[in-house]
């Protein structure tokens, strides 16, 4: 899948794809859209436990990458499980991280492990493991539970098989009792379907272009 780099207006980077027509993120702001969505409204409500996180697209590693920085501070330990269908060139993801200075403080070893290393789990610290599964989400078959669920994918115009709620169905199934589903669309076909799989669905202010996104909990019985 081919893609381009482009500026976005917090000064950070993204990719868009030109297959989809796309942005792996928001033009007003990549970093501060992941951070305000995924970090404060997701991640941020855990803080020394252990945790598994699902990202359902990828996509650029930024929110898995993020998530590591962010949890040196919080001191959780992870297992993060991203699933994507097209993994980006490995030419296009160090072309993004070298542009991304919010990731500065990950090395570039570090961040080579980010980018490459499918299908298999790799250790990035003593406190994050990470597992990158190169495949279609409407074939997935998830085989753990998560306290955490990134939903990340292209938009449902787009990619509308990918919001169905047979498809959140199987993932709101491993989601455990109290866990969070966090994402960047607040569409009304995606409220009702997260609430007719039995979740508490919260409008919640958006970043910096977006109105609102959705935070959804599972109900703890």
């Amino acid at each position: 899948m081919n893609t381009e780099i482009i500026g976005t207006l917090d000064g950070s980077f993204t990719l868009r794809n030109k297959y989809y027509g796309e942005t792996y993120h928001s033009i007003n702001g990549a970093v501060a859209e992941s951070i305000h969505i995924f970090i404060n409204l997701g991640l941020k409500l855990f803080e020394r436990q252990d945790i598994s996180i699902l990202e359902i697209g990828y996509g650029t590693g930024l929110n898995a990458m993020l998530t590591f920085i962010e949890n040196k501070r919080l001191g959780n330990k992870i297992l993060y499980h991203g699933i994507e269908k097209y993994p980006i060139e490995n030419e296009a993801f160090t072309k993004f991280v070298e542009h991304t200075s919010a990731l500065a403080e990950i090395t570039p070893e570090v961040a080579t492990k980010f980018g490459e290393g499918w299908n298999e789990e790799i250790d990035i610290s003593e406190t994050f493991k990470l597992y990158k599964q190169k495949t279609d989400f409407c074939e997935f078959v998830p085989d753990r539970n998560y306290d955490l669920i990134y939903f990340d994918a292209f938009s449902p115009d787009t990619q509308p098989e990918m919001w169905s709620e047979e498809n959140l169905r199987k993932i709101i199934d491993k989601l455990a009792p109290g866990g969070f589903f966090i994402t960047y669309c607040s569409k009304g076909i995606v409220k009702q379907a997260l609430r007719n799989l039995g979740m508490i669905v919260r409008r919640m202010p958006g970043p910096a272009g977006k109105r609102h996104v959705l935070q959804a909990q599972k109900n703890n019985q």
